[in-house]
């Protein structure tokens, strides 16, 4: 399904603006725990996820893209063949059934190797193929960013 462009702005910014504000707690499903704390890393990168897997099923490259480190931008366009993420976003939520039963699980939480940038591994529960899970972790803007795509092989550590 596609949108006309007036809807991708609105998109973007209820995209951003769930994945980054601390508001709202995580249901019990969403998080896979029953004590969800509020500002915790784990719920935090949760709605990362959540924010993720909403803009796979509007096929929206600009809100996807802006829930991803450069880094993942680059390699996703890469690996779709494109110029740039935004276009090559939309092919990629195809290849993912544009997101249509994808769960987001819980958050398994880590840091980078020098153990300053938590990073979260968070579980995607897929209808068919198992595609992997989704990897977040917190920028320089205190934010949570897509650093590893379901279904795309980024290479390195």
């Amino acid at each position: 399904m596609r949108y006309s462009p007036l809807f991708s702005l609105p998109l973007a910014l209820l995209l951003a603006a769930t994945a980054c504000s601390g508001e709202g707690e995580p249901s019990e499903e969403a998080t896979g725990a029953d004590t969800a704390v509020e500002g915790a890393p784990e719920a935090e990168a949760v709605r990362a996820a959540e924010g993720f897997v909403a803009s796979l099923q509007a096929a929206d490259g600009e809100a996807g893209c802006a829930l991803m480190d450069e880094a993942a931008r680059q390699v996703l366009a890469e690996a779709r063949g494109e110029e740039d993420c935004a276009t090559a976003f939309p092919g990629y939520a195809d290849s993912l059934q544009g997101g249509e039963g994808i769960e987001v699980g819980e958050a398994t939480m880590g840091s980078d190797l020098e153990g300053d940038t938590p990073i979260a591994t968070v579980t995607l529960v897929y209808p068919g193929e198992d595609h992997g899970p989704l990897e977040v972790r917190r920028d320089s803007d205190d934010q949570w960013v897509a650093t590893r795509l379901p279904g795309i092989a980024l290479g390195g550590a």
